[in-house]
């Protein structure tokens, strides 16, 4: 099993010491259920995309400081990869901007939302479970750091977690598309020097909430094994189809 991360940010100084790369934060995430996997990351932020949609068999595409909206090359490139990889059968991962991006790409619609900053940790209920979400909790803690959001989801996509301020914060398009508005390859001190360095732009009121959310226990681990199910079954549905042919 090949996995590509997409890496769609650069990581700046400010958050350096806090941060991994991209790369080793979706590994670390996903690796420990997914031992036969190898990784590989793509700067797709400068320009530098995969020779072509058959070089892996799984892209996970991360968050960003950018909107899926901007007027740039390469984010109009990386739509037109998510459509290839879905054309050709590949399975894709999708985290906040990651998330978006996907959605948008395959017909759905993302705009800031009038409901301000989401940033800390918040619970998604989960509104649907699916075969793969073996154990954990009914609604994960997650980390957040996001001003933009999914407002429409794609033709014949499934919202599997939401809430009233999020309510398409987890999605499944098809059986190969796994979306997420969360950060699970994030860790508390990551989103502590977020809302510091975020305190003037998000308010008084989300930094005080934003804190205080600190105090909750993350579910990143069971989303890691929830996102690697689903790998192993889209991975395993392509098998089949494959053979089938």
């Amino acid at each position: 099993m090949r996995i590509c991360v997409m890496v769609c940010a650069h990581v700046g100084p400010d958050l350096k010491d806090v941060l991994d790369p991209y790369l080793d934060m979706f590994r670390n995430l996903l690796a420990p259920h997914l031992p036969e996997a190898s990784f590989a990351g793509s700067m797709i932020i400068d320009g530098v995309f995969p020779a072509s949609v058959d070089a892996y068999d799984v892209y996970v595409f991360t968050g960003s400081p950018h909107g899926v909206y901007e007027d740039l090359d390469w984010i109009r490139r990386a739509e037109q990869f998510v459509r290839d990889a879905v054309a050709a059968g590949k399975v894709l991962i999708g985290g906040c901007f990651g998330h978006q991006l996907i959605a948008q790409a395959l017909g759905g619609k993302v705009a800031k939302s009038e409901k301000g900053w989401g940033i800390g940790v918040h619970t998604h209920p989960v509104l649907q479970r699916e075969p793969w979400m073996t154990g954990g909790p009914d609604m994960p803690n997650v980390v957040v750091s996001h001003q933009d959001q999914v407002v429409a989801v794609p033709d014949g996509a499934v919202v599997l977690a939401g809430t009233d301020f999020c309510p398409n914060a987890m999605l499944r398009i098809g059986d190969r598309v796994l979306t997420f508005q969360g950060h699970p390859e994030m860790n508390i001190p990551i989103v502590n020097r977020l809302l510091d360095l975020r305190r003037e732009r998000v308010g008084a009121e989300v930094f005080a909430a934003g804190k205080s959310s600190l105090e909750k226990p993350l579910d990143h681990a069971d989303m890691g094994a929830w996102i690697a199910g689903f790998i192993r079954q889209a991975m395993a549905r392509s098998g089949a189809s494959a053979a089938a042919e």
